[in-house]
């Protein structure tokens, strides 16, 4: 078991590797006109930058956590972030596509182990009663990454070169492994599942449907995400700094949309904030191709674009922790492993729409993506339709945890 103890000196050392590892997430969208340039390479080949990235977090989010659950945190969290210090640096690096994405693997293997194992270690130092506060300021981290760290690495990338931008990261991710291995204490949980354990719930029809709501529009979105420098260009004319202030407003009110979509839930319920975020994602995506072409029309989209998008997380979680409250960290989990996939998604079948939509590639790729926020919304209306007859299924199985908990 952990050691308990106040966890605020502790808190933002971990915040700021969540902010490092959520701007290496989001950053790339932003720098891939540059990285394009610099590797000799087409648009859409070097959009697997940010696919192989999302896919292989994905992929080892939920391995990892089965395979280090009895390694004592720091440990973890030291050898995360060195991990991630190097696939940066290897990124910076790169003297090819091929390297750079060799490069993105490792990155992205530090970042999902990183992430878990800092909520838990956060939860695990602080009192019961700070908890929850303390992981929200871990998981802050990715939030503010859009606001301040995406930005500003597009911003540098533009000014300095994409490399500069990598070495950033690196040199952030170098300085939270010094900080954390001579100021965490060391903390043992007890022994989490084995992976068959963590996969279990997805049997469970109610989970299948509410993450496969996630793996839509999360695709829906990065469809044209994914390339917002090529499809913000007519509003830029090509200057990174004013695409940087553009996805400073997308950050701004994606911060904004969380709280929004937050205490909407807690006022409403999950369903109705749900159903209205993606139909209103929907919407911002369908408006995207006349949005793009003017600076104003594009800063609105953006705008909007950032509320509606980061107002579907709440819910979803909220949805999640109902249908089994004691496995609510293993359904996040997974959760977020649709996420990624579908940041993986979209940027594999963005490019494909780029590729071979030739001239009218760009303009389509936000038309696609509200067709998938459509999707988004059947699969979030089945979930809620075979919510009430999964309930009295819990009983009959032996498991009355799911059972009678769900709301």
């Amino acid at each position: 078991m952990a050691r308990t103890r106040p966890a605020l000196p502790v808190l933002p050392v971990l915040a700021v590797g969540a902010f490092a590892i959520g701007t290496d997430t989001f950053v790339v969208a932003g720098v891939l006109p540059e990285v394009a340039r610099g590797l000799g390479a087409g648009l859409a080949d070097v959009g697997w930058v940010s696919t192989v990235f999302a896919l292989t977090y994905a992929v080892l989010a939920p391995v990892l956590g089965a395979l280090t659950g009895r390694v004592e945190r720091r440990t973890v969290l030291v050898v995360s972030l060195v991990v991630f210090t190097l696939g940066n640096a290897a990124s910076a690096l790169a003297p090819s596509l091929g390297t750079l994405l060799a490069a993105r693997v490792a990155t992205a293997a530090g970042a999902a182990l990183y992430i878990p194992a800092a909520s838990a270690s956060a939860a695990a130092l602080s009192p019961p009663k700070r908890r929850g506060r303390a992981m929200a300021v871990v998981l802050g981290g990715l939030s503010a990454a859009t606001v301040a760290g995406v930005p500003f690495g597009t911003w540098l990338a533009a000014d300095l070169g994409w490399r500069s931008t990598f070495w950033l990261l690196a040199g952030v991710g170098a300085l939270c492994a010094a900080a954390v291995a001579g100021g965490l204490p060391e903390v043992r949980l007890p022994a989490a599942p084995g992976l068959a354990a963590r996969l279990a719930p997805v049997r469970d029809p109610r989970v299948l449907f509410t993450v496969l709501t996630t793996l839509l529009f999360m695709t829906g979105g990065y469809l044209a995400l994914t390339y917002i420098g090529a499809v913000l260009a007519p509003a830029t004319d090509g200057s990174g700094t004013t695409l940087a202030l553009l996805l400073l407003v997308f950050g701004v009110f994606a911060v904004g949309g969380t709280v929004l979509g937050g205490r909407a839930t807690d006022r409403w319920g999950p369903t109705p904030v749900l159903l209205g975020s993606v139909a209103g994602l929907g919407v911002v995506l369908a408006a995207l191709p006349p949005a793009r072409g003017g600076l104003f029309t594009a800063a609105v989209a953006m705008a909007a674009w950032g509320v509606t998008a980061m107002a579907t997380q709440p819910p979803q979680q909220h949805r999640l922790f109902a249908i089994a409250p004691a496995s609510g960290p293993l359904l996040l989990s997974l959760n977020s492993s649709a996420t990624f996939a579908g940041i993986s998604l979209g940027g594999f079948a963005g490019g494909l729409v780029i590729e071979h939509g030739g001239a009218d590639g760009l303009d389509l790729l936000g038309p696609y993506g509200a067709g998938l926020s459509v999707l988004a919304l059947v699969t979030a209306l089945i979930g809620v339709r075979v919510k009430a007859p999964a309930q009295p299924a819990g009983p009959a199985r032996g498991a009355p945890e799911p059972a009678g908990k769900t709301g």
